[in-house]
């Protein structure tokens, strides 16, 4: 008896110590289904368009900077002729920036698109070829599951979630290297907050991916009890069993609720620690600032990126949450993908 305990709990921290655990095998196989050529293009063009956008805010405060300075008022051509140079390098950063926002969400598009079509292309010849006992030894609806549900995540939920949790997390980045450069002093406190928001987020996936399972498990039912009933409403009624199947239909809205109620607590509780952690960063961006020269400029676009960056540590959290829940699908698909197929050459 001791060693089937002792055999448990080494599952039990087996289990958890693969719930805290990013898939990142599959989230690789599912990047590389769309190309290595979209996948170089999507990466680069997401760096690319995030430098703009720093070196837009960068040329604004040293802009402001330069106009702070006191000089005499005989150089106003001087003046005039820095004015249209500032101006010129600013619009063509905005302009490049509008272009790379363009091809950012074209390129990431194309390769969810590009991914989804050759993995159900994939899946599709491999249902066709496969064997006759995998078809005995395989329910039809988990089958049919794969080429609905499952394909429907990877055609509709994983390019968006894959897009924001990118944007979001290249905007921390950018923010925490714009507020170090600014204040360099902010690189020390950096550390136990790093720290805090790596226990942060680990402890909030696991609740996260529990509760998203047991949502849709539990939403499963109810549309499955809310469609049976539609379709034999007139047995219902001969019957006289309406207050019966009412009473089950609220019953299960209420498990639904309940799971999608936690599933809301949860993400409160992100944002309430994410918040905490966006004011720990502000307040540390603010007195280090104190201890630097009279560049206001830099300062406050230190500061300016200090108080943006709870809404990017927010949503870096919920989107690697979602996105681990996703892959689910892609791992689904994967697993009919390693079967060995039938040995068919197209000939009769």
């Amino acid at each position: 008896e001791e060693e089937e305990e002792e055999d448990e709990d080494d599952n039990m921290s087996t289990v958890l110590r693969l719930r805290t655990k990013m898939p990142w095998k599959t989230c690789w196989r599912y990047l590389t289904s769309g190309g290595f050529f979209l996948l170089f293009l999507m990466i680069f063009s997401k760096l690319l368009k995030h430098s703009v956008i720093v070196a837009i805010d960068y040329w604004l405060a040293t802009w402001t900077s330069t106009d702070n300075i006191n000089e005499p008022r005989s150089i106003d051509d001087v003046k005039n002729k820095r004015k249209t140079y500032h101006v010129a390098v600013f619009s063509i950063l905005s302009g490049a920036g509008i272009v790379l926002c363009l091809i950012t969400s074209l390129t990431v598009e194309w390769m969810g698109l590009t991914a989804a079509k050759n993995l159900h292309h994939n899946l599709l010849n491999k249902i066709i070829l496969g064997p006759i006992r995998f078809f005995d030894t395989t329910p039809l609806g988990l089958i049919l599951n794969r080429f609905s549900a499952d394909t429907n995540i990877i055609d509709q939920h994983i390019p968006p979630t894959l897009e924001s949790l990118t944007r979001s997390t290249l905007l921390c980045l950018s923010a925490i290297g714009m507020i170090s450069y600014a204040t360099p002093w902010f690189l020390v406190a950096l550390v136990p907050l790093g720290i805090a928001f790596y226990f942060i987020q680990k402890y909030f996936r696991v609740a996260s991916k529990d509760l998203q399972e047991l949502d849709d498990s539990t939403q499963l039912p109810l549309l499955c009890h809310f469609s049976e009933t539609a379709e034999g409403l007139t047995t219902i009624r001969a019957f006289r069993h309406e207050a019966r199947f009412k009473q089950r239909m609220l019953e299960l809205t209420d498990t639904n609720n309940i799971a999608y109620l936690f599933l809301s607590a949860a993400n409160r509780w992100l944002e309430v620690r994410t918040d905490y952690l966006g004011a720990c960063i502000v307040l540390t961006a603010a007195v280090t600032s104190i201890t630097e020269g009279p560049n206001s400029g830099f300062v406050g676009l230190g500061l300016l990126y200090a108080l943006t960056i709870t809404n990017y540590l927010n949503w870096v959290v919920r989107n690697l949450a979602d996105l681990e829940v996703q892959m689910g699908a892609v791992k689904k698909v994967h697993s009919f993908l390693n079967m060995e197929s039938e040995n068919y050459d197209g000939y009769l």
